[in-house]
């Protein structure tokens, strides 16, 4: 049997569409919002081509695609200057609606700073969800609640291991025992280390990664455990690294930004719109 991929999977499904349409969409870039029978918003999308997109329903055999069908009772559109333009739109649309058939971008997400200065020898070190004025040096924006506080229980673990020799886990101060770095915490640092945990947040370079793997290389720990606890520590540290601070510094780099600090509200545009450059 041939199986004609442009045969609506049924009539109902096409009518269903057709009848959703107010309008019919032109062959513009824009975004294109499904509600249902409550004028509750379904699904929001973008288009290069909105006719060409939204007219595509007719023949979708998807199930998800089909069970939305089932529930649209309008289909709606606005009509974008770029398609880049479309891309933003969607974006601001899906985290302010929440829409139940999106499932990207619409998950609220935690958006922090890191803040630093020195408290006498040592340096403090401030996790917040703000620009903290009182700070010297902050840092970001960067995303994901869990993805930025292991990131920094990280690096301070391993500063004070770096500090302090020991050899064994159990001897790290109870503020740094838990699973998310503290959001508040004070650590000895030396004036090299201060310029390469600077840079590391800058994300413009990771030497402080590679002095703390060549330390947990070289170093005699007391057991097989606290090795192994030191090596998962430098994983955390590599994977903030990368999706924070460096993601970050090739952004303003390529997007030619001024400020050395992302707000939170331009983040995941920012985001959108270097993943579309690259």
């Amino acid at each position: 049997m041939t199986l004609d991929l442009f045969e609506p999977i049924s009539i109902t499904q096409k009518e269903r569409v057709n009848s959703a349409m107010m309008e019919l969409p032109p062959h513009e870039p824009g975004v294109y919002t499904m509600y249902g029978k409550k004028d509750e918003v379904l699904y929001v999308g973008k288009a290069k081509n909105l006719f060409k997109r939204i007219t595509s329903y007719r023949y979708s055999k998807s199930k998800k695609v089909q069970s939305m069908i089932a529930q649209i009772d309008r289909i709606g559109f606005e009509i974008c200057k770029t398609e880049m333009d479309a891309i933003l739109l969607e974006n601001l649309l899906i985290r302010s609606l929440r829409p139940p058939f999106n499932h990207a971008n619409k998950k609220p997400e935690t958006y922090y700073y890191i803040s630093t200065k020195r408290r006498g020898n040592r340096r403090e070190f401030r996790l917040s969800m703000r620009v903290l004025d009182e700070y010297t040096k902050v840092y970001g924006c960067f995303k994901g609640h869990a993805r930025v506080r292991k990131g920094l229980g990280a690096l301070l673990r391993l500063l004070y291991l770096q500090h302090r020799m020991i050899d064994s886990a159990h001897y790290l101060p109870s503020q740094l025992l838990g699973r998310l770095a503290p959001l508040r915490f004070n650590c000895e640092i030396d004036k090299a280390s201060k310029k390469l945990v600077h840079d590391f947040f800058l994300g413009k370079s990771k030497v402080l990664i590679d002095d703390f793997e060549e330390l947990i290389s070289k170093k005699t720990f007391k057991d097989k455990f606290t090795k192994k606890y030191f090596e998962n520590e430098l994983d955390q540290l590599n994977i903030f690294y990368a999706l924070g601070p460096e993601r970050n510094h090739q952004m303003k780099r390529e997007l030619e930004l001024d400020s050395h600090l992302i707000i939170q509200e331009q983040l995941d545009d920012f985001q959108t719109l270097y993943s579309l450059s690259n």
